[in-house]
Parts: C-alpha cells; sequence; structure tokens
C-alpha cells in the first residue's frame, strides 16, 4: 500500500530523469538502503521464536512511520519530490508536521523502517538500517539542505526546527 501510494510521484519524477537535479545519486543511495532493509529482514533469520510484544510494537512503529511520511508529503503538495529540486514558485511549508520538524517525510520513514527492524529483528537487518540506511538518510539531508538554505525563508525555518526529530536533529 505505501508503494501504490507514492507511484504518482515516483511517475512524476521520471520526467526529472536526465534533467540537471541536486541529488547527488542520493535518491538512489537511500532507495538501496531501504530495500537492503526490507530484503534482509525477510532473508535472515529471527530472533523471535514466537510471536511478543515486539511484533506488535514494530508493526505499529511501521504503520505510524509510514501514515506520518504521507502527512508530510500530502502537506507539502506539489513541492515534494523523490529529486532535490526547486521550482520556481518554491516557498517553504511550516504546518502540520512542518510546524515541529524540517523532514517529517525522512522521520517517517526512519520510524517505519526501525518498525520493520523490530518486527524481523536479526544482526544483518539491524547492521544494515544503522550502517546503510540511518546514514543515507543522513547525507540525503545534508545534501537537501544545501539547495533548500537557497529558498527565501529557509534559513528561519531552520533555526526553528529540528531536522528529524525535535529536540535531538
Amino acid at each position: 500500500m505505501w508503494l501504490l501510494a507514492e507511484t504518482p510521484i515516483a511517475e512524476k519524477d521520471v520526467n526529472t530523469e536526465g534533467k540537471r537535479t541536486l541529488d547527488f545519486a542520493t535518491c538512489q543511495i537511500y532507495g538501496f538502503g531501504q530495500a537492503f532493509t526490507f530484503l534482509s529482514a525477510l532473508w535472515s533469520p529471527s530472533v523471535w521464536h514466537a510471536p511478543n510484544m515486539a511484533h506488535f510494537i514494530g508493526i505499529s512503529l511501521f504503520l505510524v512511520g509510514v501514515c506520518f511520511r504521507l502527512w508530510a508529503i500530502k502537506t507539502l503538495g506539489v513541492f515534494y519530490s523523490h529529486r532535490v529540486r526547486t521550482m520556481a514558485q518554491h516557498r517553504i511549508v511550516d504546518s502540520r508536521p512542518y510546524h515541529l520538524i524540517r523532514h517529517p517525510a525522512y522521520t517517517g520513514m526512519m520510524i517505519a523502517h526501525a518498525g520493520v527492524v523490530l518486527y524481523f529483528l536479526n544482526r544483518v537487518t539491524l547492521f544494515v538500517f544503522l550502517i546503510g540506511f540511518v546514514p543515507a538518510i543522513i547525507l540525503r539531508i545534508v545534501i537537501e539542505e544545501r539547495t533548500l538554505v537557497r529558498i527565501a525563508g529557509y534559513s528561519d525555518f531552520a533555526k526553528k526546527r529540528k531536522r528529524l526529530f525535535p529536540g535531538i536533529w
């Protein structure tokens, strides 16, 4: 369902292929991190031998993360893209989840993936998540913010909010 919800965005972003974007391949890097997190969860045996509270918490985190991400995407509307780019009429959105943090779509994605890690807990998936996926998201944010600071008002917006988690980073 999550993939289906983001399909229209991906289809729109196909039109940016071959055009100048400011991603520096971070879209592909975090996409691989995302895929490897899911695939390692499915391929590696879990430490859980029977259903337990971790499964409930894991699936809950996954659903909350996906919903939070989709809410952030909907809030940005036409300004959201899987590609780092700006539009001529680009403006800062500071309502709903953007009132709390600067990158709620990435926060939602990280929470969802943390839920997957917990649900299918194993060393490989935890390693891929912590060493592959999380650094890829951090790199993506750093690259993205280099572009966003060019938008009028972003510097002031950024001073009032943390990137991913209120009070942390």
